[in-house]
């Protein structure tokens, strides 16, 4: 195959996504610049025009899923209409983000450098959970991070667990989830 000199559209992005489909397949250690290029079908020298090397890639991905991740349930809380129903809206677009980005999921916690007090996605959850919490129930500090952990933990489960065949109906997922999400107390 010929490489080419230039790229039209949203090079950085394309190395991402096709980076992503690389890593699942081959693994992380088997990723180079070079084969990532041929991945694209860029000169071998276009991926360095926006990543320094295979590491600085690397925490590009991550910095681009995460925002991508943060941006959807940001745009979730500013989209309910109902301030009652935020948790279980908030766990829907997590649940269904990933579902919907099955590769995200994978990169982002099968690498074991995540530090939730630092995590962007969780802390704005942590902010929003404390506060509907703080309205509607009259419990501790220490209550309330339990229980914002143990609502994270679980809609973090739910989305691996609606991959699997069989557990949930995959053409009615919102409501499947919704479902779910409605039966726990908070």
């Amino acid at each position: 195959m010929e490489e080419k000199s230039y790229h039209h559209g949203n090079l950085k992005n394309e190395l991402i996504e096709k980076g992503l489909e690389y890593i699942d397949r081959y693994g992380v250690e088997s990723l180079s610049m070079r084969k990532l290029a041929k991945a694209v079908g860029v000169s071998s020298a276009a991926p360095y025009a926006h990543f320094q090397n295979k590491e600085a890639f690397l925490i590009a991905v991550w910095e681009y899923i995460t925002d991508q991740f943060y941006n959807r349930l940001e745009e979730t809380n500013h989209t309910c209409s109902d301030k009652d129903r935020i948790l279980i809206d908030l766990g829907k677009c997590y649940v269904l983000f990933f579902y919907e980005n099955p590769l995200y999921y994978h990169f982002l916690f099968t690498r074991t450098d995540i530090e939730l007090s630092k995590y962007k996605p969780f802390i704005l959850f942590e902010d929003i959970a404390t506060n509907y919490l703080n309205e509607h129930i009259n419990i501790g500090r220490d209550t309330i991070r339990s229980r914002i952990l143990a609502l994270w933990s679980m809609v973090h489960g739910l989305a691996q667990l609606v991959t699997v065949k069989g557990v949930v109906d995959k053409e009615h997922l919102g409501d499947e989830v919704e479902k779910i999400l409605s039966s726990v107390s908070f």
